[in-house]
């Protein structure tokens, strides 16, 4: 007993000391072999499914292919998807192995990839390459779409890079990103890179500056009214953010950037710019005004290049400030304007991260930390609405402030997947600060380890997307090999 105590001691250390998957994948293998749960993987049943009828299923797909029936296995893949895909989702098929779910599942899912593949390569009698194509975008449109979500959070948001990284290097990042404040900065410099210039910017992070942040003064941030240099912050993001609009970005690397901003003027709405909604605007002008928090930095009017190529004001009556104020987390206009069903959401907010680290995690002391956040944010949310009520007879900055408190409170902060960098007292304490070289890379490792933990789910939940968009391509090639 003494011996499998030091050994399942000795195996938590791994995990804690690992410098990257493979490291801490080996060590999560070794610690669901000492827990058991290597055996539950292997084990088919569940309750969250019908086994049985997973493994019908997976012999049916491969017979249908051996035999080269293709309209009987599109039927199959219809009538199995819509039956299995929302149980295989189920958040208790990932919490009990810390290597992955049950083998059964992957299993299903590897061959549901082999089939639409093979579909959308082999001829098909009757069915010609465009239709195909029609038939795969149409069920790709229905299907759905994944986002990734990152959330403001000032210095903290640095760890949204290593969040980023550990998706890419696992081709599982998202083609649409959405980002407020710091976020915004983050899915700017990655979605105004291409793949090649991406994995270049990891390579070489000395390339990012993080200077950012600098005190005016207390003379000349009263008369600002606002403390930091807007200047500085626009010198820096000139250097880690290509000068392109929303939609050259988007044809240069191909993943569709969207930022919150939130409005000065009570009577408008925040706004999600992207290539759709906004083409035309600059994403520095974009990142600026989504990083103006009110007090640190001032309001912002956005640009735009004209028909001509000229830098021009866009809506130059009206300013914008910090979009996590009243959208850090957008899904609803995700899903209006960019098919998105599916969130991916990555947290670094100093005043939400205490009220949500806990959510997924089991135990006593997980279930007692959303006890109280439930009740703290309950009583935030009727105070806030109270003041909001009380300063609606105004207009001045009262009443603002009353509003975006009460926004703050009441925003839904979480996704389909949650991750929640586990961020230390010492770089917590950096929240309004420019890090160090060695701050970066300690950020960047704490975006990654929360990663790994979720590589498993995020892959299976984005797997049917993923080949969708596989298949499309593939259809849209000059040339379809058989």
């Amino acid at each position: 007993m003494a011996s499998r105590r030091k050994q399942i001691r000795s195996v938590y250390e791994a995990l804690d000391e690992a410098k990257d998957y493979g490291a801490w994948l080996q060590a999560a293998e070794e610690h669901d072999r000492l827990s058991g749960a290597d055996e539950w993987r292997n084990e088919a049943y569940s309750p969250h499914y019908d086994a049985a009828l997973l493994q019908r299923g997976i012999a049916r797909m491969r017979m249908l292919r051996a035999s080269g029936q293709g309209r009987a296995l599109v039927k199959v893949l219809h009538e199995s998807l819509y039956r299995h895909l929302n149980d295989l989702s189920c958040p208790a098929l990932y919490n009990v192995a810390l290597a992955g779910t049950k083998h059964i599942v992957d299993a299903y899912l590897s061959e549901v990839e082999e089939s639409m593949v093979w579909l959308a390569k082999t001829e098909v009698p009757g069915v010609s390459r465009a239709d195909k194509l029609a038939e795969y975008s149409s069920a790709a449109l229905v299907f759905g779409r994944s986002a990734l979500l990152l959330s403001g959070g000032a210095t903290l948001g640095f760890s949204h890079l290593g969040v980023v990284k550990a998706l890419f290097e696992h081709d599982l990042l998202p083609d649409i990103l959405s980002g407020s404040s710091t976020g915004a900065m983050i899915a700017a410099g990655v979605c105004s890179r291409n793949d090649e210039e991406l994995a270049d910017m990891y390579a070489n992070p000395e390339q990012i500056r993080l200077d950012g942040l600098q005190w005016m003064g207390l003379r000349k941030g009263y008369r600002a009214g606002a403390w930091l240099n807007p200047s500085q912050l626009s010198e820096v993001l000139k250097n880690n953010i290509a000068d392109q609009s929303f939609a050259e970005a988007y044809a240069r690397s191909g993943r569709g950037l969207c930022i919150s901003v939130s409005p000065t003027r009570h009577s408008q709405k925040p706004r999600l710019l992207s290539y759709v909604t906004a083409p035309d605007v600059l994403i520095q002008s974009a990142v600026m005004a989504s990083s103006a928090l009110p007090g640190l930095f001032p309001p912002v009017t956005l640009q735009a290049r004209d028909h001509l190529g000229h830098v021009v004001d866009y809506l130059d009556s009206e300013r914008w400030v910090d979009g996590s104020l009243f959208g850090d987390l957008p899904k609803l206009r995700l899903s209006r304007l960019h098919n998105v069903n599916h969130f991916i959401v990555c947290q670094t907010n100093p005043h939400v991260l205490p009220f949500v680290q806990h959510r997924g995690r089991r135990g006593v002391v997980p279930a007692v930390a959303g006890i109280l956040s439930a009740t703290a944010r309950t009583q935030g949310a009727y105070a806030t609405d109270l003041a909001r009520r009380i300063a609606s007879r105004g207009n001045g900055p009262v009443r603002q402030m009353a509003e975006q408190a009460y926004s703050m409170v009441n925003q839904d902060y979480h996704g389909d997947i949650d991750i929640h960098p586990l961020i230390g007292p010492k770089l917590f304490a950096k929240v309004v600060s420019n890090p160090s070289r060695d701050d970066l890379a300690q950020f960047m490792r704490v975006g990654e380890r929360a990663v790994w933990p979720q590589i498993s789910v995020v892959r299976n939940q984005t797997h049917i997307g993923r080949v969708f968009k596989q298949c499309v391509d593939l259809l849209r090639e000059p040339c379809q090999t058989t």
